[in-house]
């Protein structure tokens, strides 16, 4: 039979603290149980050792399948179209934004993300290149992809150096969105019909401004902002 240091109430042997008190029990017997025993499984990140390289061989290698499987299909069976060149370009996309994320632990992002934009902005050419249209790679391709980039960068660089609490970020990404949306629609308007002017962007831009505009109201006051945070486990 056990009993409080503090006050003196007789405990019980499952209790962690005291009812009345709320001291913290100690059991010497348990403590020292609790210390000798072997964790199944490894305390610290890292303990695992992960095989990059061979990973990076792995994930090469079935791209470089797909792309020789498509290609040879392509001259032997279905040859009306050359469709395998958009097949391989995909791949080589996937090669250039896979491979850094399996080779280095902690990739530069920013570097990462310029590596993605080439890949995609060249893939973009590929595919004009079969299909010109009428300027669609200038006009509308490029200028989406890079928008799409400047905002995943400003979004990993706000990340990163300011950290953020997770509503300031939802502020952050909502707010990119609006305007991608918006750009993207004025973009596709003026290649398409020749001038500026909003339909469906503005629906998702108006949601998007009042999201931001109730996280930041949440944000700004303490009061809203811990109450959410309990809600919500943030």
């Amino acid at each position: 039979m056990s009993y409080c240091v503090n006050c003196g109430v007789e405990l019980s042997e499952e209790l962690r603290s005291c009812p009345l008190c709320q001291t913290p029990v100690y059991h010497p017997e348990k403590e020292k149980n609790a210390e000798e025993a072997v964790p199944v499984f490894p305390r610290e990140r890292g303990e695992v050792d992960v095989v990059r390289n061979d990973v990076a061989v792995l994930f090469s290698v079935v791209l470089i399948s797909t792309c020789l499987a498509c290609g040879a299909l392509n001259l032997l069976v279905f040859r009306k179209y050359l469709w395998s060149v958009y097949v391989i370009g995909g791949c080589g996309v996937l090669w250039v934004a896979s491979l850094p994320l399996i080779l280095v632990k902690k990739p530069h992002a920013l570097l990462a993300l310029l590596a993605d934009g080439m890949a995609v902005s060249l893939y973009c050419a590929l595919i004009s290149w079969f299909h010109p249209g009428k300027g669609w790679f200038l006009e509308v391709a490029l200028p989406v992809v890079w928008l799409c980039v400047v905002f995943v960068g400003i979004f990993v660089g706000v990340a990163k150096k300011m950290k953020p609490s997770i509503l300031a970020k939802a502020s952050l990404l909502f707010a990119e969105a609006g305007i991608f949306t918006v750009f993207t629609e004025l973009v596709l308007n003026r290649h398409f019909a020749g001038r500026f002017y909003l339909s469906w962007s503005a629906v998702t831009g108006i949601c998007c401004f009042v999201i931001v505009a109730a996280l930041i109201t949440i944000i700004r006051r303490s009061g809203l902002r811990e109450e959410v945070r309990r809600r919500m486990h943030i």
